[in-house]
């Protein structure tokens, strides 16, 4: 199904899981602050903690700009994939640490953006140049020096990554994933994160790809395909 079915907040959640909590605004070279995934351990660490939280890096952005559903990539929106490898790319703060800052913003090579693009994506679906709008921001595309930039501005996703299940076979990862609203999430002065339900749930299914992955297909969870 392809249109998205908001769940009840009240759902209890099925079987151990890893929260993946954003919770911190990271300055990237002091110019654009972008919010980043803790992951949080709800069930002892285990050895596969460290590839868990690969996963929630690489979807920190994939639920953040929360695309409409498809069923591979080749389906998916070309202007919400151009979203999320532009926000990805930006979460690197040591690379973009050498990108040419002006008053308009930070000037970020398009051909680092396309690098990125398929590097999270594969080449199914080529890249579309063209400006970037996402929830209350804009990033524009400059075709004459094929670059985009970036506003001096905060960035902010409506949504984080809680991984309520991994399943993996043959190379691929489903992941049932939980949105949780960043406007829920509450930090105490200790630092430490008060829990929250996620607004809805998708599978979203992940490809191995080297020392990575690329995105395959991200698919709705109705109420009724997520039991109590």
């Amino acid at each position: 199904m392809d249109e998205v079915i908001t769940l009840e907040k009240k759902k209890k959640k099925r079987g151990p899981f890893i929260a993946g909590l954003l919770v911190l605004a990271l300055a990237i070279v002091g110019v654009v602050s972008i919010v980043m995934s803790v992951v949080s351990f709800v069930e002892s660490k285990t050895d596969k903690s460290a590839e868990y939280a690969k996963y929630a890096d690489y979807l920190t952005w994939v639920v953040g700009v929360d695309p409409d559903p498809f069923s591979d990539i080749t389906k998916a929106n070309k202007d919400s994939l151009r979203n999320i490898a532009v926000c990805s790319l930006l979460d690197d703060d040591v690379k973009t640490g050498a990108y040419t800052v002006t008053e308009k913003g930070l000037e970020v090579p398009a051909a680092d953006v396309e690098a990125h693009y398929y590097a999270m994506f594969g080449n199914e679906s080529p890249i579309v140049h063209g400006n970037v709008v996402g929830y209350g921001y804009e990033f524009i595309y400059d075709a004459s020096k094929n670059i985009y930039v970036v506003p001096l501005t905060g960035v902010t996703p409506p949504f984080t990554v809680r991984i309520e299940s991994v399943d993996k076979t043959g190379g691929f990862i489903v992941l049932r994933i939980g949105y949780v609203s960043t406007n829920n999430i509450e930090v105490a002065p200790d630092g430490t994160v008060k829990a929250a339900q996620p607004d809805k749930y998708a599978d979203i299914t992940l490809k191995e790809a080297g020392d990575g992955y690329n995105l395959i297909s991200v698919m709705t969870v109705t109420t009724g395909e997520y039991e109590e």
